[in-house]
């Protein structure tokens, strides 16, 4: 049976890993664990422990480490750029982003945008992210940002070498994406807000290297879309890149 995994943000001490907060109540009250069980502990920056549950107590959990593994962040990034959308679905889209280990969500606030903002929110986008490091069994999770104007995203991704802007309109399509992700560089995808982007902003877009690509003959929603193209992308990406 595969262990089950945990996360942590204390430090090591004496080849010791604690489990504390939410993840020791997950820990004690919903797997019912006890002392000796062998545990996965994550710290979200890399590294992975595996050990026996030495002690459990109100506070914390210790684990013995037995094992250890790490791994480096991986060389091509994915980069979801979608419109902030209405709590649930902005939600469940973050969910599943982080769940395909895509490295970047950057929500973007265009003019069309009608879903207002609260710092809070960001906590929480982290916390599912965080969360879905039990799922994917990646060691590294999905990096969320503030929501950003669009220029700001422009200026923030300029590295990338592959930028894609989701458009029912657009000249290219999914075709040529696999040829895309082939040449080994970081991609970007912006996703337009319900009610599409402005022609202005399709044009900033397009003007700062964005390429249009149709994705489906359908108009989908924003969470779709993004959930769709960051399928393709993460499909489509080297193998050992993500």
């Amino acid at each position: 049976m595969e262990n089950r995994r945990f996360i942590t943000d204390r430090p090591l001490k004496d080849n010791r890993v604690f489990i504390t907060g939410d993840e020791l109540h997950h820990l004690r009250t919903v797997n019912r664990a006890k002392c000796g069980a062998e545990v996965e502990v994550t710290d979200g920056k890399g590294a992975l422990y595996t050990g026996k549950i030495q002690a459990l107590g109100g506070h914390e959990a210790v684990v013995e480490i037995t094992g250890r593994e790490t791994r480096e962040k991986p060389p091509i990034q994915i980069i979801i750029a979608p419109s902030l959308i209405k709590k649930k679905a902005m939600g469940v889209l973050v969910e599943k982003l982080a769940e395909m280990g895509v490295a970047e969500i950057r929500p973007v606030i265009f003019s069309r945008t009608d879903e207002k903002y609260a710092p809070s929110q960001l906590k929480k986008w982290r916390r599912i992210a965080m969360q879905a490091l039990k799922v994917n069994k990646q060691l590294w999770p999905t990096e969320i940002y503030p929501p950003a104007t669009l220029q700001q995203l422009i200026e923030n991704t300029r590295g990338a070498g592959v930028k894609i802007l989701l458009h029912m309109e657009g000249e290219g399509d999914r075709e040529s994406i696999p040829a895309m992700c082939r040449r080994g560089v970081n991609v970007v995808s912006v996703i337009g807000p319900p009610g599409d982007f402005l022609p202005e902003e399709k044009t900033l877009l397009k003007e700062n290297g964005f390429c249009e690509i149709n994705l489906n003959e359908a108009i989908l929603k924003t969470e779709t879309a993004a959930i769709s193209i960051a399928a393709i992308l993460t499909y489509h990406t080297p193998r050992g890149a993500s």
